[in-house]
């Protein structure tokens, strides 16, 4: 009995033992695992050009809503894009308001406020210098005559209803409400995603039409793919389906594969519900599906695909299937690609990144063709099985927030790859705003438009990496650069050195990138003493000749 109790006992130590180290591998796994994604740097845009005040506060640009790297500069340069401009959430706004004869209630009918109207969305050149984004360059989106573009909403039937108004201020007495309204605008964009293609033409999606814009190197629109009526020399037909895309989600990234197709992918499952023997009539709440829209430029060959969501998480009162919104797409190679998928809602706070393949995906197709159907009412993968629908397969790359994203910045909304190891991430900061009550009123969020860095390393580096070389071809810097002129080093410590100067090239004066003056003086021997100087971008003006100089 004895000699059975400690054989017991010596098994019982063994499988501890061996539980005990089945417990330190599973730990290690799960932290090497973990270190496969690492949070190498934030760089964060605390200055940039001033928009204006409203309401108190002061606006300036931002709301970076996507990001492409610039090859070949070191992992320091990159492209993005802002929104429409300040748009202040305004559902609740003028609830207060004195009725008139014409308005006995004067709640905005579209729920925006925006609060600068002539405000035109933006592509920039962005510069990380030591912990800081400047912007280096700014290019205005343009309509074909070369005017400014805004960002107002679109007209009736081209991404608005009748009823929708675009409102520009909140007011106490609704006699005042059509003073404070702009015209609808045919070429208004909500620009959110941005690419380059070969030729060195601007890819921009928009997340109000939705819409598909091509533009040249200096902002012009050539083409924009639209769901709507063509109206317009430059549109080229997409699916009707996309016109029922929910209100302020259309598409919300854009990719160029290194086939040269385009990829467009909408925010959030669209209302395309087939009601009462009416096609794409409707709205779902619990669908999951998402669309990808495929574009061959060259041929105009388009196809879609079915992306499904992860779906409801947590109680009834968290994250539902509608939700989810995703951020960005990025092409790693011709059929694999990454994604931002995030939600929040109640105590659940999701963004996770994607990497997704289209190699087996089945084209869909819109219209009430999935046994009495559209794609959006199967709502669900079980569904989609029993209509022989495979969509685009979904491998968890890493959670954003488990990787150092914090929970507090609300979206992550661009992806640019520098190479199979290293990609960065942005959030727009909506410029500086939120609004809790909806009642058109911004209050200042003191967030800043940041670069988050990561490092992918192991399993969780980028395979069959193809880099996007595409460059804008016509892209020159902001100020003309003296050739003559020669400053060194560059970038600079404390000092510079200048050759080639002309007999009354005595004095100089430094300005920053907003073209403010920060510095000024007399050149003596050929040498400019800046130690005074913050780590940045400057230009150096001697008489009628700049160069652009890098402090350290």
């Amino acid at each position: 009995m004895m000699r059975c109790c400690i054989h017991w006992q010596k098994n019982m130590i063994l499988k501890r033992h061996n539980l005990n180290l089945f417990s330190i591998i599973i730990i290690a796994f799960s932290t090497i695992a973990k270190a496969q994604v690492t949070l190498l740097n934030t760089y964060q845009n605390s200055v940039s050009t001033t928009i204006g005040d409203f309401h108190g506060i002061t606006y300036r640009e931002g709301g970076f809503s996507s990001l492409h790297y610039i090859p070949n500069t070191n992992g320091t340069e990159f492209w993005t894009v802002t929104d429409r401009g300040v748009n202040i959430d305004a559902s609740n706004a003028n609830k207060g308001a004195t009725p008139s004869s014409k308005y006995p209630t004067c709640i905005p009918t579209y729920d925006k406020i925006y609060a600068f109207p002539t405000y035109s969305p933006k592509i920039m050149r962005l510069k990380i210098v030591g912990s800081e984004v400047q912007v280096l360059q700014m290019i205005t989106i343009k309509r074909p005559n070369g005017s400014d573009a805004s960002g107002i909403i679109n007209p009736t039937d081209f991404g608005s209803t009748a009823v929708e108004v675009a409102s520009t201020n909140v007011v106490s007495d609704c006699a005042n409400f059509d003073a404070n309204t702009v015209p609808k605008d045919i070429w208004g964009i909500d620009s959110e995603g941005l690419d380059i293609d070969a030729d060195g033409n601007f890819w921009i999606c928009d997340e109000g039409g939705p819409t598909i814009w091509k533009l040249s190197a200096t902002g012009v629109v050539l083409k924009r793919y639209s769901p709507y009526a063509l109206t317009q020399s430059e549109d080229v037909a997409i699916n009707n389906c996309f016109s029922y895309r929910r209100n302020n989600r259309g598409f919300e990234g854009i990719t160029v594969a290194p086939s040269g197709k385009i990829y467009a992918i909408i925010q959030s499952p669209m209302y395309y519900k087939n009601v009462s023997g009416v096609g794409a009539s409707g709205s779902l709440e619990n669908s999951r599906i998402h669309r990808i829209l495929e574009i061959d430029p060259a041929t105009n060959i388009q196809k879609m695909y079915a992306y499904v969501n992860d779906g409801a998480i947590g109680t009834s009162s968290d994250i539902r299937p509608s939700d989810f919104k995703i951020g960005d797409i990025k092409a790693i190679n011709n059929t694999t690609f990454l994604v931002i998928e995030q939600g929040a809602r109640g105590a659940q706070n999701i963004k996770r990144m994607y990497q997704i393949d289209i190699t087996n995906a089945t084209e869909v197709m819109s219209g009430i063709v999935y046994n009495s159907k559209t794609l959006e009412e199967l709502e669900i993968p079980s569904n989609l099985t029993t209509s022989g629908i495979v969509p685009v397969t979904k491998t968890l790359l890493f959670d954003l927030h488990a990787s150092g994203w914090p929970t507090s910045i609300e979206k992550a909304e661009g992806i640019a790859i520098i190479d199979a190891n290293t990609i960065v991430l942005v959030n727009d900061n909506d410029f500086g705003q939120y609004c809790p009550t909806e009642n058109g009123i911004g209050i200042a969020n003191n967030v800043n438009c940041t670069l988050y860095k990561f490092s992918l390393s192991g399993s969780n580096a980028l395979g069959n990496y193809i880099p996007n070389n595409n460059i804008v071809l016509s892209n020159t810097d902001v100020f003309e650069v003296n050739k003559k002129l020669k400053a060194y080093p560059n970038p600079f410590i404390n000092e510079i050195n200048l050759e080639n100067l002309q007999n009354n090239d005595t004095f100089y004066t430094i300005t920053n990138i907003l073209g403010q003056q920060v510095a000024k003086g007399e050149i003596v021997n050929n040498i400019i003493n800046l130690e005074k100087l913050k780590s940045g971008i400057y230009h150096l003006k001697i008489n009628n000749t700049r160069e652009k100089i890098i402090k350290q």
